[in-house]
């Protein structure tokens, strides 16, 4: 493990890789999200709670990247020294939830971070910079990012295209030119139209940013440049029919900022361009 250990780092990679462990690996897994005492507890305690051997206590710490239990334990023990459980309102009904969710993103802004590598970030940047042709695609819930990030690159003077229909998407994929990038955003990584897409795209030459929530995902294997985000505490089941789409959205704000720094009079011109056009649609 040879990234900077950000605050929550450890927790996001335990939810990051649970889908993809053995059931038994799986169910330490869920204790080490669960228990909040989880850094006090020995091997044992944790093999006891999860209903396995203390063997596979340790192999379930080195399938999530770790050299054991001890070194979990330690980087578990320092999540929980500056992470806090996110407050509570105490407003009653449809307000307080409403502003119980906006507490929430506040609190955990930090974790939902926590995956994404400086390096991976940089390379995205680059590859997005410099591509002939830029395409976007996402299904499902998280169809509305790719609108978004299509529009934010448009602006930036970035040839980037986008269509709704899956058969478009794998057609237009079909026929990007080698070196053109394609950029994917899949929250559970496992959407069978998006696969269909990006493969189709690697196979005509094109580079692939994925940006999920899941390291083990079956996108994430596919790409050239991977940026796992995610949502504290997410599911694979959430991920699937109601978690928030909030990380990715944060994401793409800030890969736009890092965009139109590296891009500079480039960008400069293209953003002089759109607000041009963008005042002719306004009214007094």
């Amino acid at each position: 493990m040879n990234q900077p250990h950000l605050p929550g780092r450890t927790r996001a990679q335990v939810q990051s890789l649970l889908p993809s462990l053995l059931p038994a690996e799986a169910a330490v897994a869920r204790v080490l999200l669960d228990r909040a005492d989880i850094a006090e507890l020995s091997s044992q305690q944790v093999a006891d709670l999860a209903g396995c051997s203390r063997a596979t206590v340790v192999r379930a710490s080195q399938s999530l990247g770790y050299s054991g239990w001890q070194q979990l334990r330690v980087l578990l023990a320092r999540d929980a020294a500056v992470l806090q459980p996110p407050r509570t309102h105490t407003v009653a009904g449809p307000a307080g939830v409403v502003l119980n969710q906006f507490a929430r993103l506040a609190e955990t802004a930090t974790a939902m971070a926590a995956l994404l590598d400086p390096a991976e970030l940089e390379a995205a940047v680059e590859l997005l910079a410099s591509a002939p042709r830029t395409m976007v695609v996402a299904n499902g819930l998280t169809a509305p990012l790719a609108v978004d990030l299509q529009a934010r690159l448009l602006r930036l003077g970035i040839d980037a295209g986008h269509h709704h229909d899956v058969l478009q998407q794998h057609i237009a994929a079909a026929n990007l030119p080698a070196g053109a990038v394609l950029v994917v955003i899949s929250g559970s990584g496992a959407n069978n139209h998006t696969l269909t897409v990006a493969r189709s795209a690697r196979q005509a030459g094109a580079k692939l940013v994925v940006i999920t929530a899941f390291a083990r995902s079956p996108i994430a294997g596919l790409a050239d440049v991977l940026l796992l985000v995610g949502a504290p505490g997410t599911t694979f089941g959430a991920e699937l029919t109601e978690t928030s789409r909030i990380p990715q959205a944060v994401l793409i704000e800030g890969l736009g900022a890092a965009l139109r720094e590296r891009l500079g009079d480039r960008a400069s011109t293209s953003s002089a361009r759109t607000l041009d056009a963008v005042s002719s649609h306004l009214a007094e």
